[in-house]
This record gives structure tokens, C-alpha cells and sequence, in this order.
């Protein structure tokens, strides 16, 4: 079974679902119907499971397209590059970054979407600033969300330190393997942006799928549907069978489309005392650093950190 042509591996909330939409449209491309159905996050990613997956994932009939996926959570994972690298050590990989500190405004509003999150955004941050071991949270045990909603609070500003989690990746694949794109220039010239995408993976550019200029899963602090309703359907045992009964990738693809659906859009500001903003612009523009080391185009908001250091 063939391989991954390109990986989008990240970062959480930085549009990864919109790249995935665009792609999967394009007629030389197979992905999966559902975008975050990971395969290198454990230990058992041996040739033979990656030969089940893709069977049930891709099929032979796609073999003459490219083949690609979008896993944010590989970004969050420090095993994945080493893993990703043992067995496909070609593919090609595609991050996809935001303004750090709005990345961790969203990570925090989906914990309150999805109840895992009582505090006010302040206390989360001021707690995460004052441990006095900054990149324990890299260290701590990733949620799988197997039995429901897991906090990730412990990983808001952790899963923001690109450049740190870039070099993992770095020191397995060569630059030429590596594209990083930005959130903000996605939503600002999305032809652009796509056609680099594009070109990276091989592909003509010029192709506009019919979501370009949409942001496909814009983030929001609440649910139209609580997840105490979620949970008590869950718990119902017939309608679990009857949904067991429908094929793995068909209710991957309903889940994905329902979860986009429930979120109550809202463009609540972020909002910190200014003694904590800087803390953060101090910390995260230490990281940047590590991010340019990398040999990347320098980010939209490189500004707002550098001069924090």
C-alpha cells in the first residue's frame, strides 16, 4: 500500500480544517472523509496497521491520485515527527500557523465549548506563566477524547511554541519537506496561499475548489447543542447501536460536519491585564525565534513579539 504524498500535521486551530476542505475537493488528491483520523499517534504505526488503515481509508482504486491527510494533533504529539519519519520518511509535511497568541484564545474557548473550562481566561494563563517549568506541558500526557471531552487546559500556551515543536520535526525531514503557511495570509490571499500549497506537493497550480475565501470552522466559547445532550444520546443504547451501523468513515464524515455545525459563532476579543499580555509576547516571541532558525518566511505578526526581547 502506498504511502502519504503530504501531511498537514498542524497546529490546532490555525485552520487546518479549511485546508483540509480545499484539498479534498481537488480532483488529482484522495483523502479521508473525515479530517482528524490519526494514525501516528501511538506506538503500534507499524507497515502493516498503515496497510489496514489505508485500505479502509483510501483504497486501492486512488492509487494514482495523491494521498494526503490533516492531523493537528501531530503538532501536539512530540513522538509523531520520529514516528511519521520511521515509516514514511518522503512525505512531504504542512504546517499551518496563527498568531500564537490567538491560537491559545481559541484553544481556550473550545475548553468552555466543550465544558472542560470553568475559569476566565486570565486565571488560565497567569497559572500556566507562573510554572516554573515553561515546557513541562510538551512532557504531559496527550487526551485522546476517548470516553468524552478531556481539558487540554495544561496545553493552551505548550501547543503555541511553534518553533519548538517545529524543530522535532526539523531534525527528521529536510527543509524541502517542510512547507509552513500562516493563518492570516490563508484568509487574506487564499489563491495565493493555496497555490503554494500547490506547487509544494506537486501539483499545477490555478485550482480553486468552491470553499476558497471560506474559513470552514470559525471558533466560538459555546455549543447549540450542550454536551449534556450529546452525552445522554451517547448513553442511549439503541440509537448507539444504530449509529454503530453506519460505515466508520461515513460517521467520521457526519461527526465533522455536526461538530462545525454546533459551534455559536462569536468574535469575542481576547482579553488579558497587560502585565500577563506581555508576559505571553515575551514568552512566545523567545519561541519565534526558534521558529525563524528554521528558515521560514518570516510570520505576519513577527513584529507584535520580536520587540519583546
Amino acid at each position: 500500500m502506498k504511502p502519504l504524498d503530504f501531511l498537514i500535521i498542524g497546529a490546532q486551530k490555525c485552520a487546518t480544517t479549511t485546508l483540509f476542505e480545499h484539498l479534498r475537493s481537488h480532483p488529482d488528491i484522495a483523502m479521508p472523509l473525515e479530517k482528524e483520523v490519526p494514525f501516528f499517534t501511538g506506538d503500534d504505526c507499524s507497515a502493516e496497521n498503515w496497510q489496514a488503515f489505508a485500505q479502509d481509508k483510501f483504497g486501492p482504486e486512488q492509487n494514482e491520485k495523491l494521498w494526503g491527510k490533516a492531523t493537528p494533533q501531530y503538532m501536539s504529539d512530540p513522538n509523531a515527527a520520529a514516528r511519521i519519519h520511521k515509516l514514511m520518511p518522503d512525505t512531504k509535511l504542512v504546517a499551518i500557523l496563527r498568531d500564537p497568541m490567538q491560537r491559545t484564545w481559541s484553544h481556550f474557548r473550545m475548553g468552555q465549548r466543550r465544558d472542560t473550562e470553568q475559569r476566565e481566561f486570565s486565571e488560565a494563563i497567569a497559572s500556566l506563566l507562573s510554572n516554573t517549568e515553561p515546557k513541562e506541558g510538551q512532557e504531559l500526557v496527550l487526551p485522546d477524547h476517548a470516553n468524552g471531552y478531556e481539558s487540554e487546559a495544561d496545553f493552551y500556551v505548550a501547543w503555541s511554541e511553534y518553533g519548538r515543536i517545529l524543530k522535532k520535526f526539523s531534525a527528521c525531514f529536510s527543509p524541502q519537506q517542510l512547507l509552513v503557511l500562516y493563518t492570516e495570509d490563508l484568509e487574506n490571499d487564499p489563491a495565493a496561499t493555496l497555490d503554494r500549497l500547490l506547487a509544494f506537493i506537486g501539483l499545477p497550480v490555478g485550482f480553486r475548489p468552491p470553499t476558497l475565501g471560506e474559513v470552514i470552522h470559525r471558533g466560538g466559547a459555546s455549543n447549540r447543542v450542550p454536551n449534556s445532550v450529546r452525552s445522554w444520546l451517547r448513553d442511549r443504547g439503541l440509537l448507539y447501536r444504530l449509529w454503530q451501523l453506519l460505515p466508520d468513515a461515513h460517521r467520521g464524515r457526519l461527526r465533522f460536519q455536526y461538530e462545525q455545525w454546533n459551534v455559536r459563532k462569536s468574535g469575542d476579543p481576547m482579553s488579558l491585564p497587560d502585565h500577563l499580555s506581555d508576559q505571553l509576547r515575551k514568552h512566545y516571541g523567545e519561541d519565534i525565534q526558534s521558529l525563524l532558525s528554521l528558515s521560514v518566511d518570516p510570520p505576519p505578526w513577527v513584529d507584535r513579539y520580536l520587540p519583546y526581547n
